[in-house]
């Protein structure tokens, strides 16, 4: 269910600006490049395409990881790629991703706009399905890992980066960040957004999800202090950070 916090909000959202710092990236951008970015990952690890669309589309996000790309095109994120590494120098962690996006852009695999891309397009331009192709640079592995793993790489990648944003002072009101999430990139509108899924399921069993995708995946799952403190104190976002707090 859609928090009603969120969505009364939506009215007074030109209101106050989301962005009030000056960061690399907007929220929007902050948040759904990691959602990009983990599930080019998968294929480098063997995950099937088919299951990391699948996947996300299931648990309500409009377009899947790679599907996204296609739409926005795959030279868009080789020149976003370069931009982020030339910034950040050795601290620039996503190498695994640009192995898989520079392959295709070499390829000639730009996306939609070329009618060819993570998947196949008829003459017309007309998405046919994943393309077959990607099987033979990076072959499925015979493991394929379960639904709700596949699910919470995908999420917790946009989740903690908007957490991020809000310990940060970049987000000032998580009613913003819910909304702007939901109408900016359709981060799965069922939820409430980023914050109104974290308090459905609960700090505690984020951070201890965090804690297990860290363990097995790195520390771009590594809990942020402020959800770990949430978790230890037993609190929620909307009873930390909501209008009524706002107001006190």
């Amino acid at each position: 269910m859609t928090c009603p916090l969120a969505l009364d909000y939506v009215r007074q959202i030109r209101k106050t600006p989301i962005v009030v710092n000056d960061e690399r990236f907007f929220y929007a951008n902050r948040c759904i490049i990691p959602y990009i970015n983990e599930g080019i990952r998968m294929v480098k690890e063997g995950v099937e395409p088919a299951l990391i669309e699948n996947a996300a589309k299931l648990v309500g996000m409009p377009l899947g990881p790679l599907q996204l790309v296609d739409e926005t095109s795959v030279d868009l994120g080789v020149k976003i790629a370069k931009a982020t590494k030339a910034a950040m120098g050795d601290a620039y962690p996503d190498g695994e991703v640009d192995e898989v996006l520079f392959w295709m852009f070499d390829q000639k695999r730009l996306g939609r706009k070329s009618n060819a891309g993570f998947y196949a397009y008829d003459e017309k331009g007309k998405r046919q399905g994943l393309w077959d192709g990607l099987a033979a640079q990076y072959p499925v592995a015979d493991e394929q890992p379960d639904l709700t793993e596949v699910q919470h790489r995908l999420l917790f990648a946009q989740v903690l980066e908007a957490v991020r944003a809000l310990e940060e002072n970049v987000l000032e009101d998580i009613r913003e960040g819910d909304v702007g999430a939901i109408l900016g990139w359709g981060f799965a509108p069922w939820s409430g957004g980023p914050f109104s899924w974290l308090d459905i399921i609960g700090a505690p069993y984020a951070a201890e999800r965090c804690d297990a995708l860290t363990e097995k995946f790195g520390k771009r799952f590594t809990t942020p202090a402020l959800l770990r403190e949430m978790a230890e104190k037993g609190q929620d976002f909307y009873g930390r950070f909501g209008p009524a707090k706002q107001a006190a």
